[in-house]
């Protein structure tokens, strides 16, 4: 499994604090407890590198990537957590500067990247590095965010989308004072897991589950086009779904600002028109953007868009998103998805001809969607790597035992189309009634360990209490099989009201083991 999912939350404090392939001397592991110094020492150190060819180029890109993913990986979990008071005070007085110089080595980072696809220099080992140190620096962005507003450095501010503001909406130097643009494509991590556990099938690990374009009307108003697993294809004035919540949201606008005023036109027209023809333009659950005609999902809308636009010589993403992960299993198909590659909303994030404008935070989501995050990397690890799956007896997969199924949950709060297919409804079902149940445990957890520790557990951490709970889990539906003398599996789907476990009468290992 991608070690990013393990390790680009597990420093609760920072990314940057090595150089390329072995730890510098300013970063000797054999020094425990860290230096907070050094924090500021290393972002400084890899923004140095990554401006110095002889260090950074297309030849050293993924090498320099990932000996900084390898050495984070192999330091403590503790190991950059200010503990004396003296760096405490240090990184008070400092943090916000930090936060932005992580910022910085992204942008950097991405420049660097849209150098050597320029120079037709970009080998894919380079690509996937750079995804993977783009992550590392966001989420290591937000875990620093987290400290210094639980340490009253930053106070928790709730502006609009992309609205202007030193912390919460961070912006690449060159675009100080951007204003949303037709055409402009915005990467979304939204609070939904429905959206999500579609949008991480992918192999390729991201930070965002939705996509949308900003449209314009022939008057000139702009709107915004997206494509919801509720409603399908939705228009919304821009003022309007500025002032929404979401966790997250990234700005990508293409160097070709003509190529971006058409797409963002041609994908509202298309809109407009299909709505009020047909009263809607429904979501494509199978993710297949190679026919237009089957409805849209998220993704497809900025692809149709610049598709049309340029008259089919400019196909987003440049590169896309395979889904090869879970071998042979069947549980893309019960989602709808039979493609081996697929576009991620966060396959934009790898397209070198869109230029990284600005990042937006909600504060107050942050939280859950790393909770959300966890979860959906342990239930998907469990199916990789355990071979979970998700069991349905053919006894019990009628609607009606589907909407017990969702009474007994409280489970798919949105509103789902008519339209979704049974088995897609059904195994989303089933994997949001997993994640609930560990997303309510691991907020205790970490509440818990935040208050025994004074800092947040790692991303690690939180997979480690997770697979806890699954192992618990797992022995008390065994102790209830093996109570009633029956094998493993037998009945599943049936009301068991003595059996204590909470899912593993539906999702478990044929194998029969815990661990």
């Amino acid at each position: 499994m991608n070690k990013i999912v393990f390790t680009a939350v597990m420093m609760a404090m920072t990314l940057t604090a090595t150089s390329c392939q072995t730890p510098p001397k300013f970063f000797e592991r054999s020094r425990n407890p860290a230096s907070t110094q050094e924090l500021f020492t290393g972002a400084s150190k890899v923004l140095a590198d990554l401006n110095d060819t002889s260090v950074f180029n297309a030849q050293t890109c993924a090498s320099y990537i990932n000996g900084v993913t390898d050495y984070l990986y192999g330091a403590s979990s503790d190991y950059f957590v200010p503990k004396t008071e003296a760096e405490k005070a240090y990184l008070k007085a400092n943090g916000v500067e930090l936060l932005k110089s992580l910022f910085q080595v992204r942008v950097t980072l991405r420049e660097k990247y849209q150098g050597f696809d320029e120079r037709n220099e970009l080998t894919e080992a380079c690509m996937l590095k750079v995804r993977e140190g783009i992550q590392y620096s966001r989420i290591t962005e937000e875990y620093l965010l987290e400290w210094l507003v639980h340490n009253k450095v930053v106070d928790v501010r709730t502006p609009k989308i992309l609205e202007a503001d030193p912390i919460y909406t961070m912006t690449n130097p060159k675009f100080e004072g951007f204003s949303l643009q037709t055409g402009d494509l915005m990467v979304v991590r939204g609070k939904s897991y429905v959206s999500a556990m579609i949008a991480r099938i992918a192999d390729e690990e991201g930070n965002f589950s939705h996509l949308a374009i900003v449209g314009e009307d022939k008057a000139g108003k702009k709107y915004v086009v997206e494509s919801l697993i509720q409603t399908g294809i939705i228009i919304t004035p821009l003022e309007k779904w500025v002032a929404a919540q979401d966790a997250r949201v990234a700005l990508y606008r293409a160097k070709d600002a003509d190529l971006a005023k058409r797409a963002g036109k041609a994908m509202y027209d298309y809109a407009y028109n299909g709505i009020k023809k047909n009263g809607e333009i429904r979501y494509d659950f199978a993710m297949n953007d190679s026919n237009y005609s089957d409805g849209f999902f998220c993704s497809e809308v900025g692809k149709y868009a610049y598709d049309k636009a340029s008259n089919g010589q400019f196909i987003v993403p440049k590169f896309r998103s395979s889904v090869r992960k879970f071998k042979n299993t069947e549980y893309p198909a019960s989602l709808g998805v039979t493609s081996k590659t697929l576009f991620a909303p966060f396959d934009i994030e790898a397209d070198p001809r869109f230029d990284f404008v600005a990042e937006y935070k909600y504060y107050p989501l942050l939280r859950q969607v790393r909770m959300q995050d966890a979860v959906m990397q342990s239930v998907y690890g469990w199916m990789i790597d355990k071979n979970y799956e998700f069991h349905w007896s053919l006894s019990s997969s009628g609607k009606a035992y589907l909407g017990k199924f969702l009474r007994q949950f409280g489970l798919v709060k949105d509103i789902l189309p008519k339209y979704m297919p049974i088995q897609t409804l059904r195994t989303t079902a089933q994997f949001e009634a997993v994640a609930t149940t560990l997303e309510k445990n691991i907020y205790a957890k970490e509440d818990a360990y935040y208050k025994e520790h004074g800092y947040l557990p790692t991303f690690r951490d939180l997979t480690a209490m997770n697979d806890d709970y699954r192992k618990q889990d797992c022995k008390l539906h065994k102790e209830y099989i093996e109570s009633q003398n029956s094998p493993f599996g037998h009945g599943e789907g049936s009301s068991r009201p003595s059996d204590q476990s909470k899912f593993h009468w539906f999702f478990y290992s044929k194998s029969k083991s815990c661990e």
